[in-house]
């Protein structure tokens, strides 16, 4: 009873410590990785291309001091048929991201993430020749994570397989909330000996539950809708893996099986969002 009591006083301490957590900035955010083949030989920078106009945009750059100002500007003045710079000239909601990128054997990786990652875009990249290259296709997004290739003797840009998006992603939730809620469970003193196959069998359905609907919504109508069903889906997975739970764990009482469902979803859940926030990178 007393580590329930010390798990409790951690969520307590998590909400005041991340109030907006649970007031304003909730959900997963979708995430864009950029891997340029063929990159540039000399200094460049890659913004993404998008083509909606927008009275207010967010101003995703705030130190482009530290940029080269021609490179910066070049960016900056680029205006096409439409198609502008989202880093750089700014998103209707919050990017992520960097004009730079890192480099992983010969090809260079581009990330961006958060709630400004567009559905459909272009890419441009600017060096520091002078030389500016835009890719010749537009890729209509349907991952909630993507991976998209860009070739830049090409010029043409493509997006990774969806099964392997959506199948990567599912590993790396499921694995993350078994490891966190099996802490739990040992925390409220259930043996993992007795309970491991409702437990495993509980957390797989509601995960590929949650999956299939996020990555579904996701497809057909993009990723804000996507973002707006997670909350009320998670409720509905809360409320599932409690009557399941209840019903299949051995051990103890009712009363303290439904307790642990509560206290293990409001725990991994606080904790993914925290690292959605600070460590974007590790999902």
């Amino acid at each position: 009873m007393k580590k329930i009591i010390a798990f409790f006083l951690l969520l307590i301490g998590l909400h005041f410590a991340f109030p907006f957590l649970v007031y304003g900035d909730v959900g997963p955010k979708p995430s864009l990785e950029i891997i340029v083949k063929n990159p540039p030989q000399t200094e460049y920078y890659l913004d993404l291309l998008v083509d909606y106009k927008k009275d207010h945009l967010y101003q995703n750059i705030r130190n482009k001091e530290v940029y080269s100002e021609k490179m910066y500007h070049a960016l900056e003045s680029y205006y096409v048929d439409g198609w502008r710079p989202a880093l750089v000239t700014g998103t209707s909601v919050p990017l992520n991201g960097h004009l730079i990128g890192n480099q992983d054997g010969n090809n260079m990786i581009h990330k961006f993430s958060y709630v400004g990652v567009p559905d459909r875009f272009k890419l441009i990249i600017v060096t520091a020749n002078d030389e500016t290259i835009i890719s010749d296709n537009i890729i209509n997004r349907k991952a909630f994570n993507s991976t998209t290739y860009f070739d830049c003797k090409t010029k043409k840009l493509t997006e990774s397989s969806l099964i392997i998006a959506y199948l990567l992603q599912f590993i790396a939730t499921c694995s993350i909330t078994l490891l966190i809620e099996g802490l739990i469970l040992l925390l409220f003193s259930f043996s993992i000996k007795k309970n491991w196959k409702p437990f495993l069998a509980i957390n797989v359905l509601t995960q590929i539950l949650l999956t299939l609907v996020i990555f579904s919504t996701m497809y057909f109508s993009g990723s804000f809708a996507a973002i707006l069903l997670y909350i009320p889906f998670e409720l509905i997975i809360l409320i599932i893996e409690i009557i399941l739970f209840a019903k299949y764990l051995t051990q103890h009482s009712k009363a303290r099986r439904i307790t642990f469902a509560i206290v293990g979803n409001m725990i991994s859940f606080l904790l993914g969002l925290v690292a959605l926030l600070y460590f974007p990178g590790i999902l």
